[in-house]
């Protein structure tokens, strides 16, 4: 009996991916058109950590220019000691100059802002600040790349619907597929300047839209995304202080 009801159950799944086997590769016009502009505009993934951190440097809040930081910051760790979130990192040896100054990577801890890394540095090589000036932080800026948006995925999956409708097909698998992902908005719950740095796409399913001169690279959107997606997030902070 077993054998026979698998059997019935492979003879319909081949039929339903011969159905809808035509709608599929129409359907996918659009987002295929979509993914093509979205690479662009955005890096398709995070760079490797090597190259990333040669691209740039993410100081914690309040850093002075990187020649100031690195004559002025006397390593002494008290950044790191009062960092609640555990963002705070030290480059090793094998970093060269860089060699026991801090770090955020916010693949590892994002920065919460709290703003006490600031107030217990010494030389004032992070400027002091306090939460409520966060505003005014520039750690880094953010990228966001939509192929692996769930809410933008979901947005896709919704104009397929669409487009089956109008072509007077089914759209069955569309909308399991639509529930399975099911929408996100993560990114934007955890920022600390939402509304700001980043906002919703008006209907649109919780699809973020960032403004990377508003973000201050704390690092909360990746670190969330990171835990939704299970891995290579679709929204990372991007480094804008260049290395010398």
């Amino acid at each position: 009996m077993a054998l026979t009801r698998r059997a019935a159950l492979e003879t319909l799944a081949r039929f339903l991916a011969a159905t809808f086997g035509f709608a599929a590769v129409i359907a996918s016009g659009q987002f295929l058109l979509d993914r093509k502009s979205t690479r662009s505009l955005y890096p398709a993934r995070r760079l490797p950590y090597s190259e990333w951190k040669a691209a740039g440097v993410i100081r914690p809040p309040g850093a002075v220019e990187e020649e100031e930081f690195l004559a002025g910051c006397i390593r002494c760790y008290r950044c790191q000691d009062v960092c609640d979130t555990g963002a705070i990192h030290f480059y090793t040896e094998a970093d060269g100059k860089y060699f026991h100054t801090p770090y955020v990577d916010p693949a590892k801890a994002a920065c919460d802002l709290c703003m006490k890394c600031t107030q217990v540095c010494p030389t004032a090589v992070l400027e002091p600040m306090k939460p409520k000036e966060r505003a005014e932080v520039r750690m880094a800026s953010v990228a966001l790349d939509k192929d692996r948006c769930l809410s933008y995925k979901t947005k896709r999956l919704r104009h397929q619907q669409a487009l089956l409708s109008e072509l007077g097909l089914p759209h069955t698998e569309v909308e399991a597929e639509t529930e399975r992902r099911g929408i996100c908005g993560e990114c934007y719950m955890v920022c600390p300047l939402r509304k700001r740095a980043i906002k919703y796409e008006p209907g649109a399913f919780l699809a973020p839209i960032i403004f990377e001169d508003a973000c201050v690279g704390c690092g909360l959107c990746e670190e969330i995304c990171r835990v939704v997606l299970r891995g290579e997030p679709a929204i990372w902070v991007v480094p804008t202080r260049t290395a010398i």
